[in-house]
């Protein structure tokens, strides 16, 4: 299969928005509190969700170009209504705890750059209104693709001036010998693994590949996309460990007013650098999760089509999305609220693996190109990996 740059920037998109969109406002906040927690420590864990991250995503990208639907679709077709629906509910609910967080990360944004922090989220929540019943995503994929390289050069632009201890980070950080019957370590494990691993993931990456009609021809191009993104949201949550041991080391919890100082780089520009980057890191992760999030459930309930499909699509997302709004507007302490949100994904995930991991594994679904065995072996012991982390981060509460 040619792999030729024309090739590959015709269909590029949704493997790497689903990952960049993956690297948001919770996620960084969850990789500087990790790093301020403890040190070096969280680096062998999140280096090893590449492994998963990239085996589940590859898995949905899969579905939905040999199958020619998305997730919830083949759930429904293969499996019954009512199984399909059984998967949609804990994904909704997902979402609506990661409507939360981005809203959280927003009004953090919001408060940085000195606007008003509930006239800012409802003007957000009218512009992502106005996409939602537009259908303008592709419109605001042009805008935000560009802007995650922006977000992604700024974070990698703070390495460079801090100092990274080899021997620790080697001995330390690499090490698999961690302290995982540390309950605060297990949370932070946790939100890592939920930082990395959501469910509206699977939904709009399958969703947005089958829509788009993409081949099997394109699955060389799908997968090696998926990789690069797996690889470089990874590194980028090492780069902000690393980030966060020096600016917030021995910090119980992360101060909002602090954040800037993660980009010393950017000198007196660090603080409105920072907050449109949150700004706009929380409005991507907003636009994808609404979509994946609709796709989901309409084609779980078979209303992913038809007249009535749109009004299906505004319901949904206005009972996820206003409800979250009007959460954060009365909840203050949005790092701690971003930071439950995160430790809750990987345990609602595990219907939606279950069910991917049977489709993708099916001959008949995948038109011929099921996973082969040893295939099937890496999905579910990257499907195991990522419910060990929730449970772990579960028993650190009891």
């Amino acid at each position: 299969m040619n792999l030729r740059a024309s090739d590959w920037l015709k269909n590029f998109g949704p493997a790497w928005i689903v990952m960049i969109a993956d690297v948001d406002v919770a996620s960084i906040i969850t990789g500087l509190q990790s790093g301020a927690s403890w040190g070096y420590r969280m680096i062998f864990v999140l280096l090893i969700l590449i492994f998963p991250l990239f085996i589940v995503q590859d898995a949905a990208g899969r579905l939905g170009i040999a199958s020619g639907g998305g997730l919830g679709e083949q759930i429904r077709k293969n499996f019954g209504k009512q199984a399909a629906i059984t998967a949609a509910i804990p994904m909704g609910l997902a979402d609506f705890l990661e409507y939360v967080a981005q809203y959280a990360g927003i009004a953090i944004g919001l408060s940085l750059i000195g606007f008003p922090v509930i006239l800012g989220l409802i003007i957000v929540f009218i512009i992502h209104t106005l996409i939602v019943v537009g259908r303008q995503y592709r419109q605001a994929e042009k805008v935000l693709i560009p802007v995650s390289f922006l977000l992604m050069i700024a974070i990698f632009s703070s390495i460079l001036v801090f100092h990274i201890d080899l021997k620790s980070f080697v001995f330390t950080g690499l090490s698999p010998l961690q302290p995982y019957a540390s309950p605060s370590f297990d949370y932070l494990l946790a939100a890592s693994v939920g930082a990395v691993i959501m469910p509206w993931m699977l939904y709009f990456h399958s969703g947005a590949d089958s829509r788009r009609k993409k081949q099997v021809k394109d699955l060389k191009n799908e997968r090696l996309e998926t990789l690069i993104g797996a690889v470089v949201s990874e590194v980028l949550m090492v780069i902000l460990v690393i980030v966060g041991l020096n600016v917030f080391g021995g910090n119980s919890l992360i101060n909002v007013g602090d954040l800037p100082r993660v980009l010393p780089v950017f000198g007196h520009y660090a603080v409105p650098i920072m907050g449109m980057g949150f700004l706009f890191a929380g409005f991507l992760a907003l636009v994808v999760v609404s979509l994946g999030s609709a796709w989901g459930v309409l084609e779980a309930t078979g209303r992913a089509a038809g007249p009535t499909s749109r009004v299906s699509f505004l319901t949904i997302y206005a009972f996820e999305s206003l409800p979250a709004l009007l959460v954060v507007t009365v909840v203050a302490g949005y790092i701690q609220l971003m930071l439950n949100m995160m430790f809750i994904f990987p345990i609602v995930l595990l219907p939606s693996l279950y069910f991917l991991g049977k489709l993708v594994t099916s001959h008949d679904v995948m038109n011929g190109y099921h996973y082969k065995k040893y295939e099937k072996v890496a999905f579910w012991v990257a499907a195991l990996v990522i419910v060990a982390g929730g449970t772990l981060g579960l028993t650190s509460l009891l």
